[in-house]
């Protein structure tokens, strides 16, 4: 039970490491672990709680985002983010469902980052008029994006490296710890 504390107390650090970042070093657009914070939640929490915890802090970072950053807090943009976190836990949870791999949990989190990636750019393209009709505005929702913003494969790559590395850090939070408690278990059976 220790290490559920443990891994809500990591995803809960990565959401306040979200909102901290974006008000502090705004150069590193979208540096921010979303993928990883709900894949690790799916994966390694017992239950409902793999759904509410991930889900309910990146609900509330984004809150808080909204108010720093000026952005509306509800909206369809929102929305499509929050149907893109679910997806992702239940990616978490799928692979909690079968015999654990580092090949796939990499290939999961790095999926479910383009499955957001995507499937959020998409949104943007059909839902915002300053895009063109058409497959040349789908080409560029996903990779210049709008002029005046940094291009969006630039938000993909920062998302990318994000998840890569804490992604890389919860899985190596996971892994100690059931060192320590297979060891604990040794012992005590001894």
């Amino acid at each position: 039970m220790g290490f559920v504390y443990l891994v809500a107390l990591c995803i809960l650090l990565l959401a306040g490491f979200r909102v901290l970042r974006a008000g502090l070093l705004p150069e590193l657009p979208n540096f921010s672990p979303v993928a990883a914070v709900a894949l690790c939640g799916g994966l390694f929490l017992p239950g409902v709680m793999a759904w509410l915890l991930p889900v309910g802090i990146l609900f509330l970072s984004d809150l808080v985002l909204a108010m720093l950053l000026g952005y509306p807090a509800f909206g369809s943009a929102q929305f499509v983010s929050w149907s893109c976190i679910l997806a992702v836990v239940g990616i978490g949870r799928l692979l909690s469902k079968s015999s654990f791999s580092t090949p796939r949990f990499f290939s999961a989190l790095v999926g479910g980052g383009l499955l957001f990636y995507v499937v959020t750019n998409t949104a943007a393209w059909i839902g915002n008029p300053s895009y063109p009709s058409g497959l040349g505005g789908l080409f560029m929702s996903l990779t210049t994006g709008l002029p005046g913003y940094p291009p969006t494969w630039i938000f993909y790559r920062n998302a990318l490296i994000s998840d890569l590395i804490f992604g890389s850090l919860l899985l190596a939070i996971w892994a100690v710890a059931r060192r320590v408690l297979h060891e604990k278990s040794q012992t005590v059976g001894a």
